[in-house]
């Protein structure tokens, strides 16, 4: 296993770890796993992206949990 394959199961623990609805926070951190994959041109991890969707995705609705209706 390659470093950044084990920074990368470290990242995706910490955010089966994290709490619900704070999963997002973790976000910065894949982003730079998954930028790493593509510039040492690994082909990037299905898992991967698709967890990066997710985190993105949270990301955006955590913005709008705050907003007055």
């Amino acid at each position: 296993m390659t470093d950044l394959e084990t920074r990368a199961e470290h990242v995706v623990s910490a955010i089966a770890g994290a709490r619900p609805g704070t999963r997002h926070q973790h976000l910065s951190d894949l982003h730079h796993v998954v930028s790493e994959f593509g510039l040492r041109g690994n082909g990037i991890p299905q898992h991967l992206r698709q967890l990066q969707e997710e985190l993105t995705n949270e990301a955006i609705e955590a913005q709008f949990d705050n907003l007055p209706v």
